[in-house]
């Protein structure tokens, strides 16, 4: 299968853990908080990548942003946004809709859109393996990784909105 590769300078600003899994965690490494912040933080863009978004907190990060004028795009995986065994997603993505957020929902052609990515402001990545619900930062062990540099982002940004936007079949926004 092949790979691409990119050579990209970025700095970490963080590495943050799921919540559930460690009895003494430190409430400010949340990977939930963490990616609220960024949306609260956002100024002009906040595109994302994600395979499943239950987390009320975090859409209401993003619908935030929105309503303060920062573009939210949202990549999301459509077997997950759609299937009756996850209403709580097809909410979710329905209330962002409702709120103006540009949601595409990508059908798996060749790969799952397993993505867990969120580009802000062209300039920081956030990325792990924590999908954006409760149950990761409550059950899970995940982890989120906050990468600062335009490199990092624009590399995030050609992959999400180049590769998976031209050429995944998607289900039009409604």
């Amino acid at each position: 299968m092949p790979t691409e590769h990119l050579a990209a300078h970025g700095t970490v600003r963080g590495v943050f853990f799921s919540l559930g899994t460690t009895p003494s965690h430190d409430p400010r490494l949340d990977c939930a908080k963490a990616i609220i912040d960024l949306f609260n933080g956002a100024q002009k863009t906040a595109h994302v990548a994600i395979f499943t978004l239950t987390e009320p907190r975090i859409v209401d990060a993003m619908i935030a942003a929105r309503k303060r004028g920062v573009a939210v795009a949202v990549v999301a995986d459509a077997g997950q946004s759609q299937s009756p065994s996850n209403p709580v997603q097809t909410q979710m993505i329905a209330k962002l809709r409702r709120a103006g957020v540009s949601v595409h929902l990508a059908i798996k052609q060749t790969a799952l859109m397993h993505n867990k990515v969120g580009i802000f402001d062209g300039k920081t990545v956030c990325t792990g393996s924590f999908n954006w619900t409760n149950a990761a930062e409550k059950h899970n062990d995940e982890n989120l990784l906050i990468i600062d540099g335009t490199q990092v982002a624009s590399a995030y940004e050609k992959f999400v909105f180049q590769r998976i936007l031209t050429k995944e079949t998607l289900v039009v926004p409604s």
